[in-house]
């Protein structure tokens, strides 16, 4: 048995594959590629769906799909490069490094995609008014060129300031025609790029460049939305095309950081994104057979397969029946398998295991952590754990209670109903339980709380 989950590894020119795709989005995947492959037009992506959701290893995989179809791809994890001060600089050392890897150094393109990339990441620099020239073009380019490289660049607007900060920005401001000489002639570069990566042959049309930017939501909202305006005044051009896997709603919140909460941060965000793609299916059914073969999937990877313990696979229908009820994102139900292997390593064998009780308290710490500490402390009310495990109100039902059903109401019920006097009477004897909420009490504290994740 594992206890954890391990990360799902997609090498670089993978590609969808049976036991990876575990959603069948090869679909979508394929539609998205022919989408991009199509349109010349410069394209801004959103890729939508909840943290959790499975946006990383599907951009993953569609990476490798275009890759495969002769495609110059970027995959930027925008969360991991946020310490960057100046966005644009972050997106410049990708398309370099990329440039570099397909063609020699010295070729004429990748010089000039570099030079282009300098004077521009020179130009947008915030800090230069209190470092020298040559320090504020390191921090922009981020190391992407040599102090040599930086001082043939710049020579000739620091050489009469003597690489002092103030008269440089002052040279800069006072030529605002070689300002948009300067972004024109990077837009320029980059325009070029496509065809030096992937150069088509004849009667073949050119491949655009796909650069992929995954968490965007999870970054500090001012560089999130400093990577969109960059893009969208300085990148958008043909067959160059932006993915960004993002949860819309969270870098809504990142607008209204940014900009005060009275901002239409839909609006807003409509200026930079030409279209959006949903990651997480819409329909209930689709999304309830998505939740099953995930939970199916992280089973055989904890290799919680191999125990067919009736507790275990009662445990796992109620945490699964819960995890469609709720909606809960893929993230949220590795933890509530790993909770579940915790436990089963944990508890010794001949140990009392009830699986709905188990099921519906590791759900209930997920959840509502409030209504798990009631049932610790034995305050939890048999209403208050119907309404949580979502149990029919029906006055008439106790003939037809459910398996689930019937344990919470034998761990809680102050009175319990006739058709279940004689139910657990065996814990009483074999396990030396007083009732049910003796019971309760066990699973909550000494099963479910003893190990938990973080």
């Amino acid at each position: 048995m594992k206890i954890y989950l391990p990360s799902v590894v997609v090498e670089d020119d993978e590609g969808f594959s049976s036991d990876k795709d575990i959603f069948e989005r090869a679909g979508l995947a394929q539609g998205m590629k022919n989408l991009v492959a199509s349109v010349d037009d410069p394209l801004v992506i959103a890729f939508d769906g909840v943290w959790g959701s499975g946006k990383t290893t599907f951009l993953r995989m569609w990476a490798g799909e275009l890759r495969k179809a002769g495609h110059p791809v970027i995959f930027f994890d925008a969360f991991e490069n946020d310490y960057v001060e100046d966005a644009f600089a972050a997106l410049a050392r990708e398309l370099v490094e990329l440039a570099e890897k397909s063609s020699p150094r010295t070729d004429r393109a990748v010089r000039d995609i570099k030079e282009k990339a300098v004077d521009l990441g020179a130009l947008l620099v915030r800090g230069a008014v209190k470092v020298g020239v040559k320090a504020a073009v390191r921090a922009a380019t981020v190391g992407m060129v040599s102090a040599a490289e930086v001082k043939e660049a710049f020579d000739d607007a620091t050489a009469e300031a003597g690489e002092a900060a103030e008269a440089y920005m002052e040279k800069m401001l006072e030529r605002p025609r070689q300002q948009k000489e300067t972004v024109s002639r990077f837009r320029t570069a980059l325009e070029k790029l496509p065809t030096l990566l992937a150069r088509p042959a004849e009667d073949e049309k050119q491949k655009a460049l796909i650069f992929i930017i995954d968490e965007l939501d999870r970054c500090k909202p001012l560089f999130a939305l400093a990577l969109l305006e960059r893009i969208k005044h300085f990148m958008s051009v043909p067959n160059v095309h932006f993915v960004l896997g993002i949860h819309l709603r969270q870098l809504e919140a990142s607008v209204r950081y940014a900009y005060g909460s009275e901002i239409d941060a839909g609006a807003y965000l409509q200026k930079f994104i030409n279209l959006t793609i949903l990651n997480t299916e819409a329909v209930d059914e689709r999304r309830s057979r998505d939740l099953e073969r995930y939970a199916s999937y992280v089973k055989r990877q904890l290799l919680l397969s191999e125990d067919r313990s009736n507790s275990l696979e009662t445990t796992i229908d109620t945490v699964i029946r819960l995890a469609r009820v709720y909606n809960m994102s893929f993230r949220t139900l590795d933890r509530a398998f790993t909770t579940i292997a915790l436990s089963r390593a944990f508890t010794p064998s001949n140990y009392l295991q009830v699986g709905p009780i188990i099921g519906g308290l590791i759900m209930m710490k997920l959840i509502n952590p409030e209504l798990f500490l009631k049932a610790k402390n034995n305050t939890l009310t048999l209403i208050e754990a119907k309404v949580f495990m979502k149990f029919t109100p029906d006055h008439d039902r106790e003939a037809n209670m459910g398996w689930e059903e019937s344990w919470w109401t034998y761990v809680l019920a102050d009175q319990l109903p006739e058709h279940l006097k004689d139910f657990g009477r065996s814990l009483r004897f074999e396990y030396s339980f007083r009732d049910g909420k003796d019971v309760l009490r066990y699973m909550a504290n000494d099963v479910v709380d003893r190990l938990s994740p973080p």
